[in-house]
């Protein structure tokens, strides 16, 4: 029989777990607290505070780190055929974190994740599963960088990359509020390729950030030595299926569910199989370390 005091401490136990579930924030929520975080930092140049200067190909960052993105550092290197310590060291940094956190750059810094989960939302009959093998954006990533160094210029970073053209698109809609001198062709251009790739997006989904995005590509492949990794608990498995139905990359989770853990160069770390999972994250884990 439990005496009072079991009872006390039963219920003190309760509070303390119940307290642990309000305070912990969904991934999904945070994820998009930290885009917004950096998206914020970036704006805040025009206010003349340069903690972010430039975008997310290539950037100064509180005001002397220079950081340059994988891919755009190779097309600009095969595209100069030059090489520069500055660029160099400019990369480094970027390797760094991407040996740490893989592909988790994709689901939580790419603004494009954030505007396509706002396209998936909305009804549409005439979605188009698109069964190509993901293996075609390393064809794609790789005729890129062969292009840019037939024409000498870095081909995808300037003038097809979205994450040249967002920010290019944000910096010249800043300049027409402010009334400042712009191109308004660059304007229009920048916002075509977005509009494009929401189209795209809407027609089939997820289609660009699975095959076809080659600054993606790139970092999936550091998800094969990264610290991050799905983590799985043994013996948990409702074989609900509820992982591999709310993942958007098409990574095949459960199939995999048996073993300690997973490294897809698709994940982009997100935690929506975690959140899906009818055990709300005890059994689908993302942690840091070997």
């Amino acid at each position: 029989m439990n005496t009072d005091k079991d009872r006390a401490e039963e219920q003190k136990s309760r509070s303390q777990e119940s307290g642990e579930k309000k305070k912990k924030m969904p991934l999904s929520k945070l994820r998009r607290f930290v885009l917004l975080g950096i998206i914020i930092l970036f704006l805040l140049q025009f206010l003349k505070i340069k903690v972010l200067v430039g975008g997310l190909s290539g950037s100064l960052a509180v005001w002397f780190v220079k950081l340059i993105d994988i891919f755009a550092y190779f097309e600009s290197l095969i595209a100069s055929k030059d090489f520069t310590l500055t660029a160099f060291l400019a990369v480094l940094p970027i390797i760094g974190i991407y040996l740490v956190f893989g592909r988790a750059f994709c689901g939580w810094v790419c603004p494009m994740d954030f505007l396509f989960e706002i396209v998936d939302g909305f009804k549409n009959w005439s979605k188009v599963k698109v069964k190509a093998s993901p293996k075609i954006g390393y064809v794609i990533a790789a005729a890129l960088l062969i292009t840019s160094g037939l024409i000498g210029v870095p081909f995808f970073t300037n003038y097809f990359s979205h994450l040249t053209n967002f920010f290019r698109f944000i910096t010249g809609g800043v300049f027409f509020a402010l009334d400042l001198p712009f191109e308004p062709s660059v304007l229009a251009y920048s916002g075509g390729i977005i509009v494009l790739l929401l189209v795209v997006e809407y027609i089939f989904p997820r289609t660009w950030c699975r095959v076809l995005c080659p600054v993606g590509k790139t970092y999936g492949l550091f998800n094969k030595i990264s610290l991050i990794r799905l983590k799985f608990r043994e013996g948990a498995c409702g074989e609900c299926n509820l992982c591999d139905q709310v993942c958007y990359m098409n990574v095949k989770i459960a199939r995999h569910i048996d073993r300690s853990s997973l490294r897809d160069t698709n994940c982009i770390y997100c935690g929506r199989c975690a959140e899906g999972c009818e055990t709300k994250g005890k059994l689908v884990k993302i942690k840091l370390g070997r």
